[in-house]
Formats: C-alpha cells, structure tokens, sequence
C-alpha cells in the first residue's frame, strides 16, 4: 500500500519549493514532512528529491509525483459522481505564452461557465510543456510535439500560423520601403528567449537566407511582442490570430504574406478516464476548430 500522506508531502514540498510553506499548506510540521520524505526514501531505497535551489524530483520522485496528481484528480470525480459536490482538485495544465496570449482565455472562459474545477496554468515554451507532463508536474499540456506520453493521449487540434509584420513607420524608417529578404537582417527583430526557435526557422525555411540573430532582442512577453511592433521599434514573427485587427486596419504590415510558418498544436493528457479531462478536452477542440488552421 503506497503511503499517500507522505506522496502529499512529496507534492507539496516541489509545489512550493519550501519544506516550511509545505508544511503551513498541509497544517503540518516541518519536522513531519521531512519525515514523511524519508519514510519514501528508505522505503523505495533511492532519493525522491534533490534538495537543491530550485528543489526538483528525482526520476523516482518524479514517478511518484505524477502517481499522485492521478489520484487525486481520480479521487475527485469519485466524488463528484457520487456526491455531486463541487471539486477541489485543479487541474495542472503546461501552456505556451503565445497560446495564452491569443485563444486560451476563450478556453478558461467557456470551461469556467459549465465547471468548477480550477485550471492551473504554467506558461513555458512551446517545446517544453510535454517535459512537464512527462515528470508528472502537470495532468494535461499544448504542445508542438504530436507523441503521446507513457500512459497518455495526444490529438491535434491545429495549426497557430506565424507571420512577420511591422508597423509602417518601422518599414519607412528601417526598411527604406524596400522590403527583401536581405534587408530584414540588417534591421531590429525580436524573439522571446534563447529557446525561441521560430525566428532562425523562418528566416532559413521561409526567406532562404543564412541565419543571423545578431540584430534581435530579447523579450518574454506575448502581449510585449505586439507592442513593440506596433511601436515601430521592431518587426518580429507573431500568431497571425493575434492580429488580425491590426492587420485588417494598415496598424502593421505583413512583410510577406505568402512567407508564412505554421507551427502544430497537440492538446496531451493522461488517459485516467476521468469525467473532467474529457469536458476540458471538448472545450479546446470546440475552441480551436474557430482559431486554428
């Protein structure tokens, strides 16, 4: 029988990364969830957790982890099934900043008006999300990356269209009004951080020039993108459903609209049969039938 108050410790100990905000969470002691991760290590003999800054899960730790968020969402629709009483359970999503800037809301929105369950989100490159489900840190993710997890499911719900704009002063004062590919290096673009890809992509699959960041800045904000290219500081690749108004109203220019990159979105979630997965998952594909391509 697997010792689930010392799997809560485990859990809360990588949700706050404190042992002594673990233990005001669960109105437990410090010294009671240091014991309680003990009792996991001696009894799987290998250690759960590396007491490190950031604390992180070992592989075992991160098994056991992902052992109990299935549980406690399972537990959870037991309950509601049979009590109809509200659940108390979020459930732990890994979302994209671009997905969170443009269509999420709609999804929170729309599931928030028939359900009571929490959503909570952590916001992480694209690239990144399926690792945090992979390690049992959240229930469900977006993804670029069709593969379902060990003990999970994938379907795609489609494609968030990348274009590259500018605004007309931007194009006036850096571009001189001639628009090629050769030029577009020489003046400031934009990308979220050294993870993004997207902008060496396109410049190598779209504009078939060689690859040069030398000119970008660093910015970690989806809304921030908009800004700055509708401020005339920047010109940078942005989900065409992020501005669409701006596009339809001569706000920003399309540098070249048949130049497009598409990039796959993938809804990941554990196969645990559980009533409230499947009304969020009928939530997203509701919503991204209208926004996706």
């Amino acid at each position: 029988m697997m010792d689930y108050k010392a799997l809560s410790c485990l859990k809360a100990v990588l949700q706050f990364q404190s042992f002594e905000k673990a233990a005001q969470h669960l109105h437990l002691t410090q010294s009671a969830i240091s014991q309680s991760i003990k009792k996991l290590e001696l009894k799987y003999a290998s250690p759960v957790l590396v007491r490190s800054r950031p604390v992180v899960a070992t592989p075992l730790g991160e098994r056991l982890l992902a052992h109990i968020n299935k549980v406690a969402l399972l537990e959870d629709d037991l309950t509601l099934t049979w009590q109809q009483a509200s659940q108390s359970q979020p459930i732990n999503l890994a979302v994209s900043n671009d997905v969170l800037a443009t269509w999420f809301p709609q999804v929170v929105t729309e599931f928030a008006q028939q359900d009571r369950v929490k959503l909570h989100i952590q916001a992480i490159d694209q690239g990144l999300t399926r690792d945090l489900l992979k390690t049992g840190e959240v229930i469900a993710c977006l993804s670029d990356i069709g593969t379902p997890v060990s003990g999970g499911k994938s379907t795609f719900v489609g494609n968030m269209v990348y274009e590259l704009v500018a605004a007309p002063a931007f194009i006036q004062h850096y571009l001189k009004n001639d628009i090629r590919p050769q030029n577009i290096l020489k003046v400031p673009s934009l990308i979220y951080d050294q993870h993004d890809q997207l902008w060496s992509r396109y410049q190598s699959e779209c504009l078939n020039v060689s690859v040069n960041n030398d000119n970008s800045h660093w910015y970690p904000s989806s809304h921030g993108f908009v800004e700055l290219v509708l401020g005339g500081t920047v010109c940078a690749l942005v989900p065409r459903v992020q501005v669409q108004k701006e596009l339809k109203h001569g706000e920003l220019v399309s540098l070249f609209p048949q130049q497009t990159i598409s990039v796959p979105v993938y809804w990941h979630w554990y196969e645990l049969n559980s009533a409230v997965l499947h009304r969020l998952s009928k939530v997203i594909l509701n919503v991204t039938k209208n926004v996706l391509y």
